[in-house]
């Protein structure tokens, strides 16, 4: 039987009311679904397991550099004969049937069902959160298709896109061609940080699914932020500490991908230790309680400096 998320399940995860923007936007998206019989659900947990002994799957880590210099050229040549947006959106969305949803996994009928709670969870935080700064940096923003909503939901503020490859950059490029934008964009590696790129007064920075791939190396970015006092910083990555892996086993084998991947470690604990020293304060945490075949990886933190 076809079931569907409506928009009172948003709300009650996020314990407040949706904006006539998330409303608007929500209406027009396709989020039906089919529960899992038992026949499926168990080849599905039996696909994950062998993933987690896979010795083949990739760790994420600064060895990888060319996989997404290669992967986000990829979509930059794709662009180019397209001149979509759709052109723009990560190969690894709607690769996989399932999704998670609410600590279960559910087949969605629409494959592009988890960019389109993406889209959905970016407005509202977005719109909560940055659309009252000057300037908006995403960290780690590939192809640079996260910051059309972010310059949806404050059209006056100044975006910039920063991320390691190479590739990304061209992309900025062909973007404010194509859609007549002005977005900037910027080298920064994660695992050589550039100290002396300076973020503008009055800004707001987020990543998403960026940090998860520096593993635990995340502390010398946090203090380089805090150093450039912005107003506000929002995380949407993938945190163990908000999952229940002693009482969920599909949550448990969320964690375990992390660990498997090589994913973000240890944010959570990082900044509960620097607001503890006075350096931060943190506004929000929750988890979204949507998530990949592989990973509930949407959980939000949001913080600010306390020299902000």
């Amino acid at each position: 039987m076809t079931q569907k998320i409506c928009i009172e399940d948003l709300e009650n995860i996020f314990n407040e009311k949706a904006s006539a923007l998330i409303r608007e936007k929500f209406k027009n998206l396709d989020f039906s679904y089919q529960q899992l019989d038992r026949k499926e659900r168990d080849s599905l947990f039996l696909t994950i397991i062998k993933t987690l002994k896979d010795d083949s799957v990739k760790k994420s880590g600064n060895h990888r550099i060319n996989d997404w210099v290669a992967g986000w050229g990829q979509n930059r040549d794709e662009f180019l004969k397209t001149n979509k947006y759709e052109s723009l959106i990560p190969k690894y969305f709607g690769k996989f049937p399932y999704v998670r949803w609410k600590q279960d996994f559910i087949k969605p009928t629409n494959k592009q069902f988890e960019y389109n709670m993406v889209k959905i969870l970016q407005y509202w935080i977005f719109e909560k959160y940055l659309s009252d700064v000057s300037n908006i940096y995403e960290f780690g923003c590939g192809t640079g298709h996260n910051l059309f909503r972010a310059s949806e939901v404050n059209p006056s503020a100044s975006i910039t896109g920063l991320d390691w490859a190479t590739s990304s950059q061209e992309i900025f490029k062909y973007i404010n061609q194509t859609f007549n934008k002005n977005f900037n964009s910027h080298r920064f590696d994660f695992f050589n940080i550039d100290k002396d790129y300076k973020i503008l007064k009055n800004s707001g920075v987020f990543t998403f699914a960026a940090l998860e791939q520096v593993g635990n190396c995340h502390m010398e970015f946090l203090e380089y932020l805090i150093k450039q006092s912005p107003q506000i910083c929002v995380h949407i990555e993938p945190i163990a500490e908000m999952l229940n892996p002693d009482e969920s086993f599909i949550d448990f084998l969320s964690v375990e991908y992390f660990k498997k991947r090589n994913y973000l470690d240890g944010l959570n604990k990082s900044l509960k230790t620097l607001e503890s020293n006075n350096k931060i304060e943190i506004v929000h945490k929750q988890r979204s309680q949507i998530g990949s075949c592989f990973v509930d990886g949407y959980s939000i933190i949001v913080w600010r400096p306390k020299n902000a």
